[in-house]
């Protein structure tokens, strides 16, 4: 979408050949000259298909309001059901009208009443307000801007970028950040001027001024009695997020790994819809380890089609620069790599819809690196007092490195003990910055967004909440939306294909959110409630697998496809923000952390060669 407030002729068509990948269905736009707005939309077809009434952009019988949406929306037809008894006729059986229709009636009211995954702009054409909202968990991605009057919205950073009356700048600040956390947090991209909307916020437009308002978080968690069932509780969440992410005109397809999260998704889904209609992907990397062995398994005792996907170094190699240039945003994560692959599966065999089993470690404490940072801060860091961990860390900053001197330094400066997971440490950063870069990193630390979110967790909690609390909280507004969500988005949409992530429905994020950290993980016992919970579903020999994470071979694969490449010519260096023989550092280095910084500064310098 483009709008100008200043009506100098910039609102103009552009995106639809830059986003056709993620719908190649059908297209349409809508231009208006009062206001001075251009709409477009390219159509995933996946709710009321074959309707040609479903297509977008969607206007009401009036033709006041227009909207333009990407998503699903799970719960559309009890809405509907709500919103006809209260006088809202329906032209169409699509989920895109009940959205339009909800907000004419409820206005702001009815974004938190959507199950789903959802970024949409709403106009009014009486009163001119624009609204554009983000899905509740940060499912689906929404990017902004607003200079001079134009404001530019679409669903892709690449895609905005390409308007012609917008020239890109490097945000130097969100490069640092980018290097030490692997992804931008919050409202900030790496470019000048250009904003993502963060999940649960929505944008209102209103007489040429721009506004950002939160209409839902998981905090503070919903008030009442847990029952003493817990097990039989979180079933039951899981299963009606399981069914509500099923809703579908198209078959469905999952990614199947052999672990609890997506297996018990896999055995749920197999409940409540049609196995012989699914199909269960994994990828095996060629390593003893695999899980596909045990997800090929678990898939042929459920009666669903499974594909295994052999994803080695020659075969990432063969089409990795193709891969490379098709990044909407750089990424720190390699397993990026194989949910493309499996995307393209996906599409290969003519699916539309991909289910995810992201979330469900964050949620309920699946991490036994998280069981480490627990234990050390029940028995150390909150029983020492601000001023002996300030001791503590400047005595031993000095001799630490890696995570180690992070945690020193945190202590000294009275800093939060978990902070997420980053490829760029301390000391590697300061390694591999340039003049411009350091002096960057003084003026906006990388950690500043996890001090913001602190002080947000500490005003919506109750006093003395559990630390596993503010863990998952971090994770879902930091690490899990900007990169297994982005991941999960940006490949699958490549391959026209819609990621859903039933672990992350809304009102399972709410109702763990409640439950205490004594609960989930009694004696530091790595996600015992889920496990207990789902015991009943799952057979043995996946309940007694050992839990193994999705991870590529990182190390062989950076140096092999980036490590070796120059930073001659980058606007990294042009702008001193990166040292010329960063790389050189890195591989020095050796160590696995290095290589993950490999893979997060080859994919940036990449990307800002095709894109800047």
């Amino acid at each position: 979408m483009s709008y100008d407030a200043g009506r100098q002729g910039r609102a103009e068509s552009w995106a639809r050949p830059l986003m056709r990948h993620r719908g190649p269905d059908g297209e349409g736009s809508l231009e208006l000259r009062d206001p001075d707005l251009t709409l477009e939309h390219c159509r995933l077809a996946i709710i009321d298909p074959d309707n040609r009434e479903a297509d977008q952009p969607m206007s009401d019988p009036s033709g006041r309001w227009t909207i333009t949406y990407n998503g699903e929306i799970f719960n559309y037809r009890e809405l509907r059901a709500e919103l006809e008894g209260r006088g809202a006729t329906f032209r169409t059986h699509s989920d895109t009208e009940v959205v339009l229709q909800g907000y004419i009636m409820d206005r702001d009211d009815a974004l938190s009443r959507m199950r789903g995954m959802f970024a949409f702009v709403i106009v009014d054409r009486e009163s001119g307000e624009i609204i554009a909202a983000r899905d509740q968990v940060g499912v689906k991605p929404l990017y902004w801007s607003m200079a001079d009057g134009l404001l530019v919205v679409a669903s892709e950073l690449r895609t905005l970028l390409g308007h012609p009356h917008l020239a890109p700048k490097l945000d130097r600040a969100g490069v640092i950040e980018y290097l030490a956390f692997g992804h931008t947090s919050g409202e900030r991209t790496l470019v000048e001027g250009v904003s993502k909307l963060p999940p649960g916020h929505a944008l209102r437009v209103r007489d040429g001024a721009a506004e950002v308002f939160e209409y839902w978080d998981p905090l503070p968690p919903d008030r009442g009695p847990l029952n003493g069932d817990l097990e039989g509780e979180l079933r039951e969440q899981l299963s009606e997020a399981v069914a509500a992410s099923l809703v579908a005109d198209v078959p469905i397809s999952m990614m199947l790994s052999g672990g609890i999260d997506s297996s018990t998704i896999a055995v749920l889904a197999a409940r409540h819809g049609r196995p012989a209609d699914m199909t269960a992907y994994s990828v095996s990397f060629g390593l003893p380890d695999d899980e596909s062995s045990a997800a090929a398994r678990l898939a042929g005792d459920l009666g669903i089609r499974h594909r295994e996907i052999l994803l080695t170094e020659e075969v990432v190699a063969e089409g990795f620069d193709n891969w490379l240039a098709g990044l909407d945003v750089p990424c720190a994560n390699p397993t990026w790599v194989a949910v493309s692959h499996i995307a393209r599966a996906v599409r290969e065999d003519g699916g539309k819809v991909l289910l995810s089993g992201d979330g469900g470690d964050e949620l309920l404490g699946g991490y036994s690196r998280w069981m480490t940072y627990l234990r050390f801060y029940e028995r150390a860091w909150r029983r020492a007092p601000a001023s002996m961990r300030r001791l503590a860390g400047r005595t031993a900053k000095p001799f630490a490195r890696g995570l180690a001197g992070d945690i020193a330094r945190r202590a000294r400066d009275g800093g939060e003990l978990f902070v997420g997971s980053r490829p760029f440490h301390d000391d590697a950063l300061q390694a591999c910055l340039g003049p411009a870069g350091r002096e960057t990193l003084a003026g906006a630390p990388p950690e500043a967004p996890v001090a913001e979110l602190r002080r947000r967790f500490d005003e919506r909690v109750p006093e003395g909440s559990d630390y596993l609390a503010w863990m998952s909280y971090l994770a879902l507004k930091n690490h899990l939306v900007e990169d297994y969500l982005v991941r999960l988005d940006t490949m699958a949409m490549a391959h026209s294909v819609e990621g859903r992530v039933p672990l992350l429905d809304p009102m399972l994020v709410r109702w763990a959110f409640r439950v205490p950290q004594s609960r989930k993980v009694p004696g530091f016992e790595q996600k015992a409630l889920m496990r207990s919970s789902v015991a009943s579903l799952l057979p043995d020999y996946i309940l007694d697998r050992p839990k193994q994470g999705f991870c590529a071979p990182v190390g062989d694969w950076a140096l092999a496809l980036l490590g070796n490449r120059q930073m001659t010519g980058s606007v990294l260096v042009e702008e001193k923000l990166v040292a010329p023989d960063a790389f050189d550092r890195l591989r020095q280095a050796g160590t696995v952390n290095a290589s993950f910084a490999s893979w997060t500064l080859g994919t940036l310098a990449s990307w800002c060669e095709l894109n800047l």
